[in-house]
């Protein structure tokens, strides 16, 4: 009757078995299956907690990761790793604004003063600089110069037979020729 830890293993039993064991035997066989059982629940109990306590661990832990990282986040955002020297630097020097943060970058990626990054790619924003000076200059959206229309103008393309509808264009068309017939006289 060793193995017979549980009641499943206890309803198993052949009738021949259970009849085979003396009232004390059984009363024994009864305690030790509901004393086996209480030590398995016991134990699911305990491991149950100890997963529950790892996870709870887990979860503190990834709050506070996050919440590291938050604040990591909020103090670079909040700081800038510029030192006196370099704000002067940057207030007197000629670097437009279009690559300020180019060599922002730069000084942060090496790890060196905004100085000597300006330096190091000042050859690169001359460059830079070069290409917007001819942009400018070739600046293809300029405006056009709108030329007044005269009615002498609006008269020659009216004898062309292309009349505008426009009602001030009419007016400037009968004072030019007004004006053309009083000349004549």
């Amino acid at each position: 009757m060793e193995n017979i830890n549980t009641w499943a293993d206890f309803a198993a039993l052949e009738r021949e078995e259970l009849d085979a064991l003396s009232p004390e035997e059984m009363d024994t066989l009864k305690q030790s299956i509901v004393d086996n059982e209480a030590n398995l629940v016991k134990a699911k109990e305990e491991e149950i907690a100890k997963v529950k306590e790892i996870a709870e661990n887990q979860r503190i832990r990834a709050e506070k990761a996050e919440k590291d990282k938050k604040v990591e986040g909020e103090v670079k955002k909040e700081t800038p790793e510029l030192s006196t020297k370099d704000v002067l630097y940057l207030a007197k020097s000629d670097i437009h604004e279009d690559d300020l943060t180019e060599v922002l970058d730069w000084a942060k990626f090496k790890g060196i003063s905004i100085t000597e990054a300006h330096k190091a790619i000042k050859t690169t924003l001359d460059v830079r600089k070069e290409e917007r000076k001819t942009a400018e200059a070739t600046s293809t959206g300029a405006s056009r110069a709108t030329t007044k229309v005269t009615g002498e103008s609006l008269l020659e393309k009216a004898r062309q037979g292309q009349l505008s509808e426009k009602e001030e264009d009419i007016d400037k068309i009968v004072e030019a020729r007004m004006e053309e017939k009083l000349n004549r006289k």
